[in-house]
């Protein structure tokens, strides 16, 4: 009982901390920020009458119906963007996501990580661009339901 206790308490922990990783630079000062929910969504894809809609513009709109938040930050702060690229290792290392490519070309690496739920079904996009502009660092996060 114990064990599980233990490990349940971890699995929660490390969660929780994924959750937050990218968070943390929300206040920063020299962070740029760009943040959607899921309600900004939901009223791009209420906006179209489906039933005139091909089927793959009725996928597009399923999809776009299923974000839950996307959110980019981005920063040049030297300090802040080895931060971001920390962070980005340790969701690369996790078990939960998995790399799906990786871009390197003349310095500017870009890695796409994401998370899978039930039937394959994409939860969660990461995209870390390093080595952008004038050596700026970029992290776009996607959630879905």
């Amino acid at each position: 009982m114990k064990k599980l206790i233990c490990v349940v308490a971890v699995l929660f922990i490390s969660i929780s901390s994924f959750a937050q990783s990218f968070e943390k630079f929300e206040k920063e000062e020299n962070v740029s920020k760009v943040s959607m929910s899921k309600s900004l969504f939901s009223l791009i894809g209420n906006l179209t009458e489906k039933e005139n809609l091909s089927s793959e513009d009725k996928k597009v709109v399923d999809f776009i119906n299923r974000i839950t938040s996307f959110k980019m930050y981005s920063t040049s702060d030297s300090n802040l963007r080895s931060e971001m690229k920390s962070i980005a290792k340790k969701f690369k290392k996790s078990k939960e996501f998995e790399e799906l490519m990786r871009i390197n070309d003349g310095g500017k690496e870009v890695e796409f990580l994401v998370k899978s739920g039930k039937n394959d079904e994409i939860k969660e996009l990461i995209m870390f661009v390093e080595g952008s502009g004038e050596n700026e660092s970029i992290v776009f996060q996607l959630s879905l339901s």
